[in-house]
């Protein structure tokens, strides 16, 4: 009997209490989907409102590019002899550096020829002008920017100005990304001469110019969309700075071995370092990161 007894005693306590941990299993993972589903909403809620924000959405930019086939390599580089010219501070109110620009095409091929649907590229001016008026969260990406006297007195670093006269360039991306390179540079007017002679930007010139292309409507949305701080209970998600998604492509071109950051040319980007982390998913510059093709032509 008394054995008996003790084996009856000797209950299994998993069988037992299948049923508690049964269902406490399929809660456990009704509370993963549906914080899953509340992080994706929320990822979501944020990618719409970076799009509905944008000053020029992808089919005006399209429109720009179309409607100015004249616009070429050739012109640009006559525009941008003269505004460097015009301009030896680096700086320029929007006003005079359009008024270089136009003179300088009229030069080239008389009246007619001017910037087509140019009231566009006034819209992302005015747009970057009036964030120097209202503040923005993150002081220190708009430091480039001068925020002392009236709107149409500010002055803007030539390289944004570039990048948002870039935005009417016909050209294909490699040539873009050589432009935007030169101008990026522009920030220290040097640069380090490169193995075949070329030229090497700085991180700080390159994250300016990441800077400029994101107020400038030319990042994918998608790409913009950082990790908040808050995890628990729900993944919360931020528009990250242009420091922040170069530091994501620069962690993306270490890990698949595109570029050793930890070289004596760490910090130091060439043209084609420049172009990689350009087509990086972390900074996407006109949704280049979704074209799948091989090299960077």
């Amino acid at each position: 009997r008394k054995s008996k007894g003790k084996k009856d005693d000797d209950s299994n306590i998993f069988l037992d209490n299948i049923g508690k941990i049964f269902l406490g299993a399929i809660g456990g993972v009704v509370l993963m989907l549906i914080r899953s589903s509340r992080g994706t909403s929320n990822r979501t809620a944020l990618r719409d409102s970076i799009e509905s924000l944008a000053t020029l959405d992808p089919m005006e930019i399209d429109d720009l590019r179309v409607a100015n086939s004249e616009f070429t390599l050739e012109v640009w580089d006559s525009i941008r002899k003269e505004i460097l010219s015009a301009f030896p501070s680096g700086r320029a109110r929007y006003e005079d550096f359009v008024s270089v620009v136009i003179q300088t095409m009229r030069g080239i091929k008389g009246e007619a020829f001017t910037i087509q649907l140019g009231h566009l590229l006034d819209r992302v001016a005015v747009d970057v002008l009036e964030e120097t008026e209202r503040g923005t969260d993150d002081e220190a990406s708009m430091s480039a920017l001068e925020r002392d006297g009236d709107l149409g007195e500010r002055t803007l670093p030539l390289p944004l100005l570039f990048a948002i006269l870039s935005l009417a360039l016909n050209c294909n991306v490699k040539d873009r990304v050589q432009i935007l390179f030169e101008a990026a540079r522009m920030t220290n007017g040097s640069g380090d001469a490169g193995e075949e002679g070329g030229t090497l930007a700085s991180e700080e010139d390159v994250i300016k110019m990441v800077e400029h292309l994101q107020h400038t409507c030319q990042l994918a949305p998608d790409a913009q969309i950082v990790y908040g701080d808050q995890k628990y209970p729900v993944q919360q998600y931020q528009k990250g700075t242009a420091a922040e998604l170069v530091a994501g492509a620069k962690k993306t071109m270490g890990e698949e071995g595109i570029k050793d950051f930890t070289g004596d040319n760490g910090d130091k980007y060439d043209v084609t370092d420049f172009h990689r982390l350009l087509r990086t998913k972390s900074v996407c510059a006109w949704g280049e990161c979704y074209v799948k093709k091989r090299g960077l032509d």
